[in-house]
């Protein structure tokens, strides 16, 4: 009887190609990857009643274009003669940029006054902000009702 006595070879395995591998995963996804840029504008801190323009019986100064957001978180869009309720931000957006383009008058409508109820969410408030900053308004107040 003969014995097949070999010595046996330890099993390696090249870990060169799993490297490689995880190497071009890795440049992939950075390459890939979608980067949200981050909007932001700057709010002024307030002053007194919290406005910076306060007419002498202390009400606001008027704005041309009135954001309310309502206990429901929906926007109400309001200027002296036209209305519309935006469900959406999608909706807000594309209302402020219609009235932006309008123009009444000589003047065009530069100021937005954000009302925000008390119930509402503090992310839809953000929302209307940053809508009218996107819509390219120059100036944007923020007035939160009690």
């Amino acid at each position: 009887m003969m014995s097949d006595k070999r010595p046996t070879e330890a099993a390696e395995s090249d870990m060169t190609p799993m490297v490689d591998v995880t190497f071009l995963l890795l440049i992939f996804f950075m390459v890939t990857a979608a980067f949200a840029m981050q909007r932001s504008m700057v709010v002024p801190k307030p002053q007194g009643t919290g406005l910076s323009e306060v007419l002498p019986n202390g009400e606001p100064v008027p704005a041309d274009i009135i954001v309310e957001v309502d206990e429901f978180n929906t926007f109400h869009v309001t200027t002296d003669n036209w209305e519309q309720e935006a469900p959406s931000e999608h909706d807000l957006v594309r209302a402020l940029r219609y009235l932006r383009d309008q123009k009444t008058g000589n003047k065009s409508l530069n100021r937005m006054l954000v009302k925000a109820n008390p119930d509402a969410l503090h992310e839809k408030v953000v929302a209307a902000l940053d809508s009218g900053a996107y819509a390219g308004i120059p100036e944007i107040e923020l007035l939160t009702l009690e």
